[in-house]
């Protein structure tokens, strides 16, 4: 029950502004579909993953990128599992096409436990080794809670979660001094409500608030309906 009530207050606060600031703030909104894919191979500790998200901006108007993230992992324990991976990410302009694409390298730590018969947790941790077009390397890690409560005897549930992303090194140039700096990156809050519609898929859909910390620029704020398409096998 304690676990329950701390989850419920999470939940209860995630949508509130992580980065109290003054500067000025530049509000946007957008829509974003994430379709994963995942097996463990009938049943071993070995596992597979595959992301597919494309992404808007500016008010829905126009395309933002798409992001490409296959990873393998292996089940430690049947809480505990350990990935690698890959991601692209396209980011698309009208003058550039796809040529600002940038590609990160990543480990993952996951936790997964049903702390109750309706309540579902996870953690992540991933590591990120970001190459970006004409670019330095840049470090990167993210924190990810994340709650799943299953109305009981139904197939409806409710999904809340927040992730955090922390930079470790600086771009002092070009185009990306402005957003990549030690420290904070952004966060993302997330609440929605899902549906199982077998075993192996489901579907949730929500509000999302991602913060973007900037420096020497207005910072971001995005206003994002966020689903998520999700299939094991």
């Amino acid at each position: 029950m304690r676990k329950l009530s701390h989850a419920l207050l999470f939940a209860g606060l995630i949508t509130a502004s992580p980065l109290a600031t003054a500067a000025p703030v530049k509000d946007d909104w957008g829509m974003w579909l994430s379709n994963t894919y995942q097996t463990d191979f009938g049943g071993s500790n070995y596992l597979a993953f595959l992301e597919l998200a494309p992404r808007t901006k500016h008010d829905n108007g126009e395309f933002s990128q798409i992001i490409a993230r296959p990873l393998l992992g292996y089940k430690l324990t049947p809480k505990l599992q350990f990935w690698l991976g890959y991601t692209w990410q396209g980011e698309y302009g009208k003058d550039t096409d796809f040529d600002l694409a940038t590609h990160d390298f990543m480990q993952q730590v996951q936790w997964i436990d049903n702390w109750t018969p309706q309540l579902n947790f996870q953690y992540r941790f991933r590591l990120e080794e970001r190459f970006f077009a004409d670019e330095d390397t840049a470090f990167r890690m993210r924190h990810r809670f994340r709650f799943v409560y299953t109305q009981p005897e139904t197939k409806t549930y409710l999904i809340a979660a927040d992730e955090l992303f922390v930079y470790f090194n600086s771009l002092n140039e070009g185009r990306l001094a402005h957003s990549v700096q030690p420290g904070i990156n952004q966060n993302r809050s997330y609440v929605g409500i899902g549906y199982k519609i077998t075993p192996k898929i489901n579907i949730d859909t929500g509000y999302q608030f991602q913060y973007v910390n900037n420096f020497g620029a207005p910072d971001g704020a995005n206003h994002i309906w966020l689903t998520n398409f999700n299939i094991t096998f």
